[in-house]
Parts: C-alpha cells; sequence; structure tokens
C-alpha cells in the first residue's frame, strides 16, 4: 500500500511539473517559383525561398515557458532561419531569434536577439499590405531607398508593459560591446488597441548608422476589408538625407479561405533640402488555405527608384507563386 501511495505521488508530481512547463518545436517551409527583372539585369525564373519571393522565410524553432509561481513565469525562444530552396542556413545560425525573459505583473523582460519594438510597428503598417511579404513593396525597396533600418538588435534588453486595457508598449536598448565606437541602438512602442481598431507610434535609433526612425502606424477592420498603413521617416546624416515614407494597403476576404491584397508605397529622399531621389511601387496577391496549415500564393510587385535627374536607379518587377506549411 505505501508503495502505491508513493508511485502516485510521484506520479502526481511529475505531472504537476509538466503542467508547470511546455516547450514546442515549430517550423515553416515556404518555397516559391516564379521571374524577377531587375535593372540592367534582364528577367530571371527562380525557386525562390519564402522571403525573397513568397510570403515568409522559413524557418525552425523551439519556444517554451515556465511557471515559477506567484504570477511569474521564465521563457525563451530560439529560432534558425533557413533556404528551404538550397537546404543552407542563414546567418547567424539563430538569425530569427535567440532570447529568454522573464514576465508577471511587471510586464516583461526579454534578453538576447530578436525584432526590434520599431520592427513591430512596422509590421502593423505591413499587416494588410499584401500580407507583409516580398510582394509588399514598402518593404522591399520602396522604403529604405535613402537608408534603410535594422529589423533586430544583437545584444538588446527589452523591457515591454503589461497588459493595460488596450495600451501597449516597451523601450529596448542594445550594447554595442565595443569600446572603440558608439554604435547603442534605441527602440520604443506604444500603441492602443481596441476591437478592430490598432494605432501604434515606433522610434529607433542607430547611432552606428546616424539613422532616427519615427513611424505612426494603423490598422482597422472594417469586416469586409481590412486597413493598414503607415507614415515614416528617417532622419540621417549630412551624406544620406531625410526620408519621408508612407503606404497603405487592403486585405478583401472573400469567403473563409479566400483573401486578396493590394498595396501602394512612395518615398522620397532629401539632401540639403533638394530632393536626391523618389521611390514608388504597387503590390497585389492573393492566398487561399488550403488547410489551418496549408496555404498556396500568388503575387505581382514592380518598384522603381529614381534620382534627382529623374533616371531609374532601380528597377525590379517580381511575379511568384507557392506554397507554404506551418508545423
Amino acid at each position: 500500500m505505501n508503495k502505491t501511495l508513493i508511485a502516485l505521488a510521484v506520479l502526481a508530481a511529475s505531472s504537476a511539473a509538466m503542467a508547470q512547463s511546455s516547450v514546442t518545436i515549430y517550423g515553416r517551409v515556404d518555397l516559391s517559383v516564379g521571374s524577377l527583372k531587375e535593372l540592367n539585369k534582364g528577367s530571371m525564373t527562380k525557386l525562390f525561398n519564402g522571403g525573397d519571393g513568397g510570403l515568409t522565410t522559413s524557418r525552425l524553432g523551439f519556444r517554451g515557458t515556465e511557471d515559477l509561481g506567484g504570477g511569474l513565469k521564465a521563457g525563451f525562444k530560439l529560432e534558425h532561419r533557413l533556404n528551404a530552396d538550397e537546404g543552407t542556413s542563414q546567418d547567424p545560425f539563430w538569425k530569427g531569434e535567440s532570447t529568454v525573459n522573464l514576465s508577471g505583473g511587471f510586464g516583461t523582460v526579454k534578453l538576447g536577439r530578436s525584432l526590434t519594438l520599431y520592427d513591430d510597428v512596422r509590421g502593423l503598417a505591413n499587416s494588410a499590405n499584401v500580407f507583409d511579404s516580398a510582394f509588399t513593396p514598402a518593404a522591399n525597396g520602396v522604403w529604405g531607398s535613402g537608408g534603410d533600418y535594422s529589423s533586430r538588435f544583437n545584444n538588446k534588453i527589452t523591457y515591454t508593459l503589461p497588459s493595460l486595457g488596450g495600451v501597449y508598449g516597451g523601450l529596448e536598448y542594445a550594447l554595442d560591446e565595443d569600446p572603440a565606437v558608439k554604435a547603442n541602438m534605441l527602440a520604443a512602442k506604444v500603441g492602443y488597441k481596441a476591437g478592430p481598431l490598432d494605432v501604434a507610434l515606433g522610434i529607433q535609433r542607430e547611432k552606428g548608422k546616424e539613422n532616427d526612425y519615427m513611424l505612426l502606424a494603423g490598422s482597422y477592420d472594417l469586416g469586409p476589408v481590412i486597413l493598414s498603413g503607415g507614415y515614416n521617416t528617417r532622419k540621417g546624416n549630412a551624406k544620406n538625407g531625410d526620408d519621408k515614407e508612407l503606404q497603405a494597403g487592403v486585405i478583401v476576404p472573400l469567403g473563409s479561405a479566400f483573401n486578396l491584397s493590394f498595396s501602394v508605397a512612395n518615398s522620397k529622399t532629401t539632401i540639403a533640402g533638394a530632393t536626391a531621389a523618389k521611390s514608388s511601387g504597387i503590390g497585389i496577391g492573393a492566398t487561399y488555405a488550403l488547410s489551418k496549415r496549408t496555404t498556396v500564393y500568388g503575387g505581382f510587385r514592380t518598384h522603381n527608384i529614381k534620382n534627382a535627374a529623374g533616371t531609374k536607379t532601380a528597377d525590379t518587377r517580381l511575379v511568384a507563386f507557392g506554397l507554404r506549411h506551418d508545423f
């Protein structure tokens, strides 16, 4: 009887421990076939890794949490990015994320490499703009014609607010860890989400590149259509000048499985008050969910950049059809 009770106690304790912690393995494979035409390079038919000509980059990840009691939780996330068309790894190995975090009633503190808080706001601006994919013009050449931002910081300390009735936000600081330079980076966001409305302001300061970014973004779910957009500014140095950038997009759900999306974007770079470059682009795409985990899609994107003399310095056209599977 005593042995039976001991065995039951051990089993109960083991079950409780398992209930208090969890580890999930997840991943995605995204590949497409299509054509890319670039200025002075002609047209090329390719098998694209998702990030280059599809919805998203292929990945393999691990994430987990542990309940420490008293409302306190510890967690981690490791995410590897890969080129599924070639079977090769992207550099660094944990390019997507490598973080550990502690969360509770105070919010969340996260350490390591991950997407910046400013990039979160970019994601909101892109959310209805051709699925924030390779077909989204603002994210693929239109914005950043004067100087693009760093989507991830290394050596980062991030604090995000707890739930505050729709208000969210955070602040983060990335250490350059080099006494010879001053290239620490800072990012922050603040937003409000209520029902179909989500609006946010994001800032990012990159001392090493001498660029400061500020983005106002929003999305609204009207039911028949979903809208998103953003207005972004970049203040650079005397050589790279400043950018003013705008984008807007719409998703049109056609039933439970089929979605259409359209997007437009433009950008202007000025140096010493004079126009140095202009960029514009459009994108269109469609997705069809074969299941909760498998999606087929197609898309088109074109964009160009012109210098102060009106000469094209970039002119691209992408057409691709692909398959994405999540696990």
